[in-house]
């Protein structure tokens, strides 16, 4: 167990390094404040559209489209709404 005490930071440094827009976060806030306060000494917010591109539209329609694919797939309701196709899972019988 403690040897992977040793081997995140070998592993994660590089990362950090060597791609210095937004290090290896792919949380937007994390990718965000790297690109704040971890880059130079601006601090300022982003100024190109990209970046709240990549790191915050994104993400969050690519979570609506998951959510929508898995309630079409699963039969399940998403944000209140019963979806107007599937369920495509097949139902398992209970013996």
């Amino acid at each position: 167990e403690g040897i992977k005490y040793f081997w995140a930071p070998v592993a994660f440094r590089p990362l950090i390094n060597f791609s210095p827009p937004a290090a290896p976060a792919m949380n937007p806030m994390l990718g965000t404040c790297w690109d704040a306060f971890g880059v130079g000494h601006s601090f300022e917010f982003p100024s190109d559209n990209e970046h709240y591109f990549v790191y915050w539209l994104a993400p969050c329609v690519s979570a609506i489209l998951a959510s929508v694919s898995y309630g079409i797939y699963n039969g399940d309701r998403v944000f209140g709404t019963k979806m107007p196709v599937g369920p495509l899972k097949k139902k398992m019988k209970v013996a």
